[in-house]
């Protein structure tokens, strides 16, 4: 299965949830999903066209536009496509169904981006902290609107 079948059969399965969907490379394939179409996608892609193996699940803080994307990276034991989905959130309710009865993986990657940007991952079995300490809980100190944002006085800055 190569990359332009996978974008087919994917925008074809699902027209109305999938956008801008793009081959990058032979082997790096993109697209976005609505946010409330991600499981459903995930699991087709899992189950119908190979991809099973969830590499990482994170946040990125699009504070200009007003809105988080999850970003999900998605690889196959089957065949060398590595797939980047993208789903859009907005600022005031970045909410989206969890994707670990797909990927049992998703469950460290998905607790993660809660703590550090705030984005509820709707259906998680155990949504708990996992890196930050207690009293920073609930501050999100990924998101690029956090007081210590952006930290000047770390080391190694270019």
């Amino acid at each position: 299965m190569d990359v332009t079948e996978i974008l087919k059969l994917l925008t074809g399965t699902f027209p109305e949830a999938i956008s801008e969907a793009a081959a990058e490379s032979e082997i790096r394939a993109r697209a976005y999903v609505g946010r409330e179409k991600v499981k459903e996608v995930c699991q087709y892609l899992k189950d119908s066209l190979q991809f099973d193996h969830l590499c990482s699940v994170c946040g990125v803080d699009y504070i200009k536009r007003n809105e988080f994307e999850v970003v999900y990276h998605i690889a196959s034991y089957n065949h060398p496509v590595v797939l980047t989905l993208k789903a859009r959130l907005p600022r005031e309710s970045p909410e989206i169904e969890s994707v670990v009865s797909v990927y049992w993986n998703a469950n460290w990657y998905e607790r993660e981006t809660y703590e550090l940007f705030g984005i509820l991952f709707k259906n998680h079995p155990n949504l708990k902290p996992l890196v930050l300490p207690e009293d920073m809980l609930g501050e999100w100190p990924l998101r690029k609107d956090y007081e210590g944002f952006p930290n000047k006085t770390a080391r190694n800055l270019v």
